[in-house]
C-alpha cells in the first residue's frame, strides 16, 4: 500500500534543484506582476530566467527537458492562438505577435510551466511511495 513520507518530501524540497525550480516559478510570477504592461521586458526577463535555470541546473536530463519544453511551448502557443481565433476572440491579450493571437512572452511561460509540471511529478514520486 502507498504511504506518504513527509520527511522524504522535506529532503526533496531542500535539494538544490528543487530550490532552483521554486525560485524560477516565484521570480516568474513576480516578473508577470511587474512587467505585465511591457511584454518585451517580460519576454526578455523570462528568457534570461530560463537560460539561468538551464545553466545552473544539474539535472542529467536537462537537454531533454529543454527540448521538451521548447516543443511544449511551440505547440501550446500555436494551439492557444488557434483556439482564440476559432472562438471569435473570446480571449484576448493586451498585445499579441500580430501573426499569432498570443504575446511572445507566453512562449517562455509555457516552457516554465512544463518545467514546473516535471518538478510536480518528481515531487509526487517522492511523496507517494
Amino acid at each position: 500500500m502507498n504511504c506518504v513520507d513527509l520527511s522524504k518530501l522535506g529532503e526533496f524540497l531542500r535539494r538544490e534543484e528543487s530550490i532552483l525550480v521554486l525560485t524560477l516559478v516565484i521570480v516568474t510570477i513576480v516578473s508577470l506582476i511587474i512587467f505585465n504592461n511591457n511584454p518585451l521586458y517580460l519576454f526578455l526577463v523570462n528568457a534570461l530566467l530560463l537560460i539561468g535555470y538551464f545553466l545552473l541546473s544539474k539535472r542529467e536530463d536537462k537537454k531533454v527537458i529543454a527540448l521538451g519544453a521548447i516543443n511544449f511551448a511551440f505547440w501550446g502557443v500555436l494551439l492557444e492562438s488557434f483556439i482564440i481565433k476559432k472562438t471569435n476572440f473570446a480571449l484576448k491579450y493586451k498585445q499579441d505577435m500580430g501573426i499569432l493571437y498570443v504575446p511572445a512572452w507566453l512562449f517562455t511561460i509555457y516552457m516554465i510551466f512544463m518545467i514546473s509540471a516535471i518538478f510536480t511529478y518528481d515531487c509526487f514520486k517522492v511523496l507517494i511511495k
